[in-house]
């Protein structure tokens, strides 16, 4: 099990973006308490318990905390539809474009910087069995089989409640970064949370130095498209909610997933993986898994989704 150090604070050198770059080129990312104002990312919160119980994910009492009440978790049907109203807040989308945020990105790069329309809304529910270790598997943001295609971006990710140790948070690895990309086993997660738990892909934590900590609203940790992270069990009676969103400068390019939504994305992803995983596939082409797995990341790359598509691509690998 990992060996988590605290993060380094940089609130003291907020405005001093010489300061801040060099930080971020040692360490790798950019820690930062109170960076946005603690009323924007809990109007999000706010927002976004009132869908939940709409969708009846919370019960209806559940006004202040995102309660637990127990029970199995949400569907992917269920949890589409809701995910499909957060990214459409308006407050979720002024949190993206907040201008502290697009300010140090711009500080400490020298250049301007736009926000993907892919904005991601995390949700983790309890989990208070999970062995030690686990969660959401150790990565970097620029792995090729994640899809971007583009060579320099930045993460930032922001709590949207007050997050301890009981309830995880994210952790993230002092000066990974400079390791270049590493290796990562298996394959990228797929499109669905049940799929998710049943296929490794990651990098081996216990071999990477860590940090985390408590964060509340308002906080934000910015870091590399080469920072290794990983999330956190969640062992608390809540849900854990927070968000990412990824910037680039103006002059950057980036595949056709840096300009989609997130749930649009995640269909996308469903009808190849469901293709991929069927019997037709299998009786038409006895692809091994690792031809499956490449041809995943060339059918995302194109937005393809047919069966004639993905037979064509496994031809060409398999005649290499």
């Amino acid at each position: 099990m990992p060996d988590y150090k605290p993060f380094r604070d940089s609130a003291e050198h907020q405005g001093n973006y010489q300061r801040l770059s060099e930080i971020l080129d040692e360490d790798g990312y950019i820690f930062m308490r109170g960076l946005v104002k603690p009323e924007r990312s809990l109007r999000v919160r706010h927002d976004i318990m009132a869908i939940l119980r709409e969708h009846h994910i919370l019960e209806k009492d559940c006004v202040d905390e995102p309660k637990w009440s127990g029970g199995p978790h949400p569907t992917e049907a269920e949890y589409m539809r809701f995910y499909d109203k957060v990214v459409r807040l308006d407050s979720f989308n002024a949190l993206a474009e907040s201008p502290e945020i697009t300010a140090l990105a711009e500080g400490v790069t020298g250049d301007n910087i736009k926000c993907w329309t892919q904005r991601l809304f995390r949700v983790m529910y309890p989990d208070p069995d999970a062995p030690p270790g686990t969660g959401v598997g150790a990565h970097q943001d620029g792995n090729p089989q994640f899809g971007y295609e583009a060579p320099a971006f930045f993460t930032c990710w922001l709590p949207l409640m007050d997050i301890d140790a009981e309830m995880g948070g994210l952790a993230v690895s002092p000066g990974s970064h400079k390791l270049g990309m590493l290796e990562h086993a298996g394959a990228a997660a797929p499109s669905s949370a049940k799929a998710m738990k049943t296929k490794s892909f990651g990098l081996d934590a216990s071999k990477l130095p860590w940090a985390t900590g408590d964060f509340h609203p308002g906080d934000a940790i910015f870091f590399t498209n080469l920072t290794a992270h990983h999330g956190l069990i969640n062992r608390s009676d809540r849900i854990r909610m927070s968000c990412d969103f990824r910037y680039q400068s103006t002059k950057g390019t980036a595949s056709w997933l840096a300009d989609m939504l997130g749930p649009d994305i995640r269909r996308i992803g469903q009808q190849i993986d469901e293709l991929l995983a069927g019997r037709a596939i299998y009786v038409t082409t006895h692809a091994d898994q690792d031809t499956l797995d490449r041809v995943r990341r060339l059918m995302l790359a194109e937005q393809a989704t047919t069966l004639e598509r993905a037979q064509e691509l496994i031809a060409e690998l398999q005649t290499k």
